[in-house]
């Protein structure tokens, strides 16, 4: 029995420390869904939207299910965005556990009123709606002043409480982007002016943009890349790929606003590509389809040098998630355990990706958000005129010890002496990423947690060091 016991236990911590991701179940009980945007306002508070599985990200069937957390994922709090059937999401942004805003599209049978492209076809209208009471109800945020009935959203974003910024597809000869500085009270339309001219029958993307500071970015179906420095106020265009029918989805820069990725899609051709920049999407370098890189979504980690792609595919060989430390050159598989969608990140400690969730199902039943427990490898570092790169697995497997493990009582944490002058931080944590207890150091490289009371299981223990993150499995028993 012991030996099984252990065998079990190894087993399970194989698996924990390659996975990388703790299952959590997002609250639906009547869904078939799947995630297409996440917004982190907070390290405690997660948002996510979704679009019917069955039907597809484009397809008739409607959904306005969106589930929320306001306690780091220990429980998720499902919802619907109001009753219009014809209304999708584009995309989300919260500003906290109770305030969100959502830029919807229309999707749907009305001949004569789309806006056609390879990309799909939208109904025009749809808008920006808000919410303050945490989704129980929403409001229409100055219809016909933000987005018309001839408009097709893209999506809102605010960078804070009082300023935010949403774009459409051109609307009377120029894309609609609008900007607020009084919490979204008041709308203002950039003039035509300080917007480049729209290509003929150009569009945008649902979601397809990035933020750095003041600094955005968002593609076209025309292989180009409006970027704007001063938050919206005036703009330029990029030319990213030639080839005629190539799209700009996924958009996602470094903290430092040079380095990023884009993905390209072909749809005359089912290709998709990882494309590259470290100059802040002046020029761009095609990696193509790279081994190992995932064809769905992808997003920085801030913090970090680190780049998560993801698949929503059910397929095996290619769902899961992969990391690039390179700007997208090469990357490393992270998992196949499960399709991934949408994938954000608030910091190197707190990142979600939003899966499939069938309400019902044995498996899909049960999961739908994982929670990331992905060990990042450090930015460079200059010391003395040397830089050097330091992985956090890397301190965590040679530096870090913890013992006894198997644990009964209590569990130690010898740190290294390097980390002795640093403000630590130690959690444990239960393998579905709930928070049990947090401790701070500093002058001292040894923690203990006292565990007696614990069911027996695995536990993560994860440190927090002066940028620093990385985690450790230890199995509890009795």
């Amino acid at each position: 029995m012991k030996k099984y016991l252990l065998s079990a236990v190894a087993i399970f911590v194989m698996y924990t420390a390659n996975a990388q991701w703790l299952i959590q179940n997002p609250g639906f009980t009547r869904d078939t869904v799947q995630f297409y945007e996440l917004s982190l306002p907070d390290k405690n508070t997660v948002w996510g939207v979704c679009y019917d599985f069955n039907g597809g990200l484009l397809g008739p069937r409607p959904t306005l299910s969106f589930t929320r957390t306001t306690d780091a994922g220990n429980t998720w709090i499902p919802g619907q965005m109001g009753s219009d059937k014809t209304l999708r999401f584009s995309n989300i942004s919260a500003i906290d556990g109770n305030e969100a805003w959502v830029a919807m599209h229309k999707r749907g049978p009305v001949p004569g009123n789309y806006a056609v492209g390879a990309q799909g076809s939208f109904d025009r209208g749809g808008g920006v709606y808000h919410t303050i009471d945490g989704g129980h109800t929403w409001q229409h945020t100055n219809p016909g002043e933000l987005f018309d009935n001839n408009s097709v959203p893209r999506f809102v974003h605010f960078k804070d409480k009082n300023h935010g910024i949403a774009v459409g597809d051109p609307n009377g000869g120029y894309f609609e982007i609008y900007l607020t500085n009084n919490k979204g009270k008041k709308w203002k339309r950039v003039a035509q002016e300080k917007i480049p001219a729209p290509l003929d029958s150009e569009q945008g993307w649902i979601s397809g943009y990035a933020v750095i500071g003041n600094t955005i970015w968002f593609g076209t179906d025309k292989g180009r890349m409006y970027k704007s420095v001063d938050f919206g106020q005036t703009w330029t265009v990029i030319l990213v790929e030639p080839t005629p029918g190539t799209h700009v989805h996924e958009i996602a820069f470094l903290d430092d606003g040079l380095t990023g990725v884009a993905h390209l899609r072909q749809p005359a051709t089912f290709l998709t590509f990882v494309y590259s920049t470290l100059d802040g999407g002046i020029t761009w370098t095609n990696y193509f389809q790279p081994p190992n890189w995932k064809s769905s979504r992808m997003t920085a980690v801030p913090g970090t040098n680190a780049f998560i792609s993801t698949s929503v595919s059910q397929n095996q060989l290619f769902t899961g998630s992969s990391i690039s430390y390179d700007a997208g050159k090469t990357w490393a598989q992270i998992d196949q355990t499960g399709s991934k969608a949408a994938c954000r990140f608030f910091d190197a400690e707190t990142g979600y990706a939003g899966g499939l969730h069938v309400s019902g199902h044995p498996v899909f039943g049960t999961r739908g958000i994982f929670k990331s427990a992905i060990v990042f490898q450090l930015p460079s570092v200059t010391k003395n005129n040397t830089t050097a790169s330091i992985s956090t697995e890397e301190i965590s497997n040679n530096l870090v010890k913890v013992y006894p493990s198997p644990a009964r009582d209590v569990v130690n944490i010898n740190l290294p002496v390097a980390l002795m002058n640093n403000v630590n931080t130690i959690s444990l944590l239960s393998a579905d990423g709930k928070l049990i207890e947090t401790r701070r150091t500093k002058a001292s490289n040894f923690v203990q947690f006292n565990v007696s009371k614990l069911s027996p299981g695995i536990y993560i223990l994860r440190i927090q060091s002066n940028m620093q993150i990385f985690n450790k499995a230890v199995t509890i028993t009795r």
